[in-house]
């Protein structure tokens, strides 16, 4: 039986959103044909700027392409304390702005960005390089980003959730499925007013060509103790790359 199975597999948003896209694999386009899907890499390839659409050895300029790499790099290393108002990590019964590697493994993230990702990577797969043959440390980290590129888009707010949607009405952020800690930031006025998921009484917020990036990590294994933590988080740009809008779920727990 898998202990983390309710977490793992019903909590990572941008995966699960993934899943329901349109596959597209060794597709050849003729002249006039057009296909809906998402483009996939792995995370590092994405930053490979010499990446080329092509038809038939043509390169296609793509405009939002390139305003998806610019939106996804500032995300990526933005410190989101300034939004959300809190240090990165929870070091055990504390928040702080760096990670207390003397409480190990009970750090977990408050909001996700790159460096967290990376810190969390690298202070797992030691732990499993250094765990005895005889008991050996497993670990699993997941860190998934997707961008959604220029839409006009309309926030609701419920009693204890968000609805973003765009023209056509189509759902793209609902937070009612969210289970742990939300944080939810507006900029207004050249400050960010703060929200949780208990409470949530916000006037409907219209935007137009607005940039998306949804980013899910996970984190677990038994690291001496089982270890689970999970965050996603929505963070909705401007054409200036200024954040409007950032949601953040997030949920950290130890088993004995």
């Amino acid at each position: 039986m898998d202990p983390y199975g309710f977490y793992v597999r019903s909590k990572l948003e941008v995966l699960s959103t993934l899943e329901k896209e349109n596959k597209i694999e060794n597709t050849t386009l003729s002249p006039g044909q057009t296909i809906n899907g998402s483009v996939v890499f792995q995370v590092n390839s994405l930053y490979n700027e010499s990446f080329l659409l092509m038809y038939n050895e043509t390169p296609i300029s793509s405009a939002s392409f390139e305003k998806s790499i610019k939106a996804l790099k500032t995300a990526e290393r933005y410190n989101y304390s300034v939004v959300f108002g809190i240090p990165p990590y929870f070091n055990g019964d504390f928040e702080a702005f760096e990670p207390n590697l003397r409480v190990y493994p009970f750090i977990y993230p408050n909001w996700v960005n790159r460096s967290v990702f990376e810190f969390f990577n690298k202070v797992d797969s030691d732990s499993v390089l250094m765990s005895s043959p005889n008991d050996m440390n497993f670990t699993r980290i997941v860190y998934a980003l997707k961008v959604v590129p220029e839409k006009n888009i309309t926030m609701l707010s419920g009693k204890t959730r968000i609805n973003v949607v765009d023209d056509a009405g189509e759902e793209l952020i609902n937070t009612s499925d969210s289970y742990g800690d939300d944080k939810i930031a507006i900029l207004r006025n050249k400050t960010y007013e703060l929200y949780s998921g208990e409470s949530i009484d916000i006037p409907q917020t219209n935007l137009s060509n607005v940039t998306i990036i949804q980013t899910s990590f996970e984190r677990y294994g038994n690291m001496d103790v089982g270890i689970i933590c999970f965050n996603n988080q929505d963070i909705i740009m401007d054409d200036s790359q200024k954040i409007n809008i950032a949601i953040s779920n997030n949920l950290g727990v130890h088993f004995p």
